[in-house]
Formats: structure tokens, sequence, C-alpha cells
């Protein structure tokens, strides 16, 4: 399970009743079927507008805190080459032209989703065994 959470405070609140409500429901399914269905949790900040921004370095540290090594190390920026893309062409971020927003935000945006892919791969290559 990967969790993604905007680093505001409201967004932790948030977080904190949907991992309650989602362990509820595994100790339901657990004692029914007697298995662990989920074997991977990790929490990824998104929509982080800069890392020099105090607010929001100290609510990921406040995750990290919380949950360790589960928060991933990569994070995805706030960017309008990500925000644009959808609404304006109806495809994925990564199949998008950097023209509309100019090659350096594109690429910017590009870097921070592909050091998060590739962070996401290693986790289920580990819970795989591969």
């Amino acid at each position: 399970m990967l969790v993604t959470i905007h680093p505001q405070m409201v967004d932790v609140a948030s977080m904190s009743q949907f991992l309650l409500m989602t362990s509820d429901l595994m100790s339901v399914i657990e004692g029914s079927w007697r298995a662990s269905l989920i074997t991977i949790s990790s929490v990824m900040s998104s929509r982080v507008t800069i890392p020099t921004n105090v607010p929001e370095a100290q609510i990921v540290a406040l995750l990290r805190n919380l949950f360790g090594s589960d928060v991933l190390q990569a994070t995805v920026w706030k960017s309008t080459a990500i925000a644009n893309a959808g609404p304006h062409q109806a495809i994925s971020f990564m199949s998008w032209s950097a023209a509309p927003v100019g090659r350096g935000a594109y690429d910017r945006a590009l870097e921070s989703v592909d050091a998060v892919n590739a962070e996401i791969v290693q986790l289920l290559k580990t819970v795989w065994g591969r």
C-alpha cells in the first residue's frame, strides 16, 4: 500500500483517519481469511513546493519520525507541468510535451517523478524477492 500525502497538517490529520479505517478493515479481513493482504506500506510526500519550504520540511520530518524508513526518500514536487498535463491533454505527464510549461519545469518535474518511481520499483522488487 502506498499512501500519498501533501505535507500539510490538515492532510496529515486526514491520513491518520484513513490509516485507522484501513487498520480496522484489515483486522476484519485478516480475521476472516487468516492471511495478510498488505505486505508493504509506504508513505510518499507529494506536491512538495520546494525542499527549503520550512513548514513542509517540518511535516516531512514528522512523518519520518512517525513512520521511519516507510517514508520514501524521494518526493514529487508541485509543478505546473504535472498539474497541466492531464486536464489539457488527457494523457499522462510522462508522455506529455514540455512545450506548454518550458523544458526546465518539465525536466524538474520528470526528475522528481522518476526518483519516486525508481524507489517504488525497488520496494516492489524487495517484496517480490527478485
